[in-house]
């Protein structure tokens, strides 16, 4: 009986083992990737700072600053790539603050901003430039000219509504 049971336990060991291996085969982390969306949590590790919580499974409200990493796409260090950002401009927070300015930077290289001055679903999309992506990854840092400041109803810092970034090939 003693036997049985050792090897009972050294079989549900190996089982234990086996099943750990293979989830993490299939969960493995697959490293930063090029274009990130807010409702994918294995990316979520891309986000950098000024990023809130996911909200309705799909997107997440920025602050006036925000940045985050992502790898550039294949053949971008010599073609360049796109910075395309969707994201979602609320009538409250135009109505609020008016025109809202969105700049850009990756790893340093500035982008053109770009105005936004009606409400709803909209993309900032630039060329950057193929010296900007000679890194394994980069860094995009974004600036807003003005958010909404906590308030009793809602303590966060309100900018964006944010949905997909990444870099495309060109």
């Amino acid at each position: 009986m003693a036997i049985e049971i050792v090897f009972t336990r050294r079989a549900a060991v190996v089982g234990i083992v086996a099943l750990a291996i293979t989830a993490g085969c299939r969960h493995k982390d697959k490293g930063p990737v090029s274009m990130v969306s807010m409702a994918d949590p294995s990316s979520a590790a891309q986000l950098v700072s000024g990023f809130h919580a996911v909200e309705n499974g799909a997107w997440r409200w920025t602050m006036k600053k925000f940045s985050l990493v992502v790898k550039p796409p294949a053949g971008s260090e010599q073609n360049g790539a796109t910075l395309r950002f969707k994201l979602f401009i609320s009538d409250d927070q135009i109505n609020r603050l008016g025109p809202i300015t969105l700049s850009a930077d990756i790893n340093g290289v500035p982008l053109e901003p770009q105005v936004f001055s009606k409400p709803g679903d909209t993309v900032y999309s630039r060329p950057v430039p193929p010296e900007a992506l000679k890194v394994p990854t980069v860094r995009v840092n974004f600036a807003l000219d003005k958010a909404r400041e906590p308030d009793p109803v809602d303590g966060r810092q309100l900018g964006v509504v944010a949905s997909v970034i990444g870099l495309q090939p060109r």
